[in-house]
């Protein structure tokens, strides 16, 4: 359904995608040369509507390692020994691919992500898991359900 950027324009109706800022084909370039394989749709997107907090807060970002998840506060809090012991868990490893790529979140403890080695699909990084889950097929239905729909991973 979503398989152009118009579609995703003309989607959009109440502009929630407005506040985003487009990148210069020039950015556009060191992430494709930084990140091979990388969805042709984030692309597309990222140079067309851009990168930012849409109007109600999900955000969009230039890629970086999925693995700096493992820095992140949330993810050392759900790692810890202390919840670790409270919820009777055991210490898993990293569930994503060395190929993860962070792209957008919702401010939560949830990282959509591209992962190339894994296809044009877009994969929602739960770090109290951890887990790493297909969330939708490509970047254009991602950014149609969760950004403009409202639709979260299970929150």
């Amino acid at each position: 359904m979503f398989d152009d950027i118009a579609h995703i324009v003309a989607f959009d109706e109440a502009g929630e995608l407005s506040s985003l800022t487009p990148l210069s084909d020039r950015q556009i370039a060191v992430i494709a040369a930084q990140y091979p394989g990388i969805s042709p749709q984030y692309l597309e997107f990222i140079r067309k509507i851009g990168i930012g907090s849409t109007t109600r807060g999900f955000k969009i970002y230039e890629p970086e390692p999925a693995s700096n998840a493992e820095n992140h506060f949330s993810y050392q809090a759900y790692q810890s020994l202390s919840h670790l012991t409270l919820t009777g868990r055991q210490p898993v490893e990293s569930p994503f691919p060395a190929d993860a790529i962070a792209v957008a979140d919702s401010g939560a403890s949830w990282w959509y992500c591209l992962c190339p080695s894994l296809g044009q699909g877009v994969f929602c990084l739960d770090m109290g898991g951890p887990s790493f889950e297909p969330e939708s097929d490509n970047f254009f239905s991602f950014v149609a359900a969760t950004m403009i729909l409202g639709r979260v991973s299970d929150q």
